[in-house]
């Protein structure tokens, strides 16, 4: 995990898993307040895998953010 310097916001690394069709990051890579605002955000949605989720998922909750 590194930290965007324009939004301080965590970048994961992004990779594939087999059979999956988009990227997936590891949210447990995530500090402690990213993680449970990220778990809360997909909250009833699918997700590729029981501990990775889909990196769409996680830009769209940045963007959320950013927009307040």
């Amino acid at each position: 995990m590194t930290t965007n310097n324009s939004t301080s916001h965590p970048i994961l690394t992004a990779f594939n898993l087999p059979d999956v069709p988009f990227k997936v990051i590891d949210p447990n890579e995530l500090p402690d307040i990213y993680k449970v605002a990220f778990e809360q955000f997909l909250a009833g949605s699918s997700a590729p895998h029981p501990v990775y989720a889909y990196q769409h998922d996680y830009e769209r909750l940045l963007l959320l953010i950013e927009q307040g």
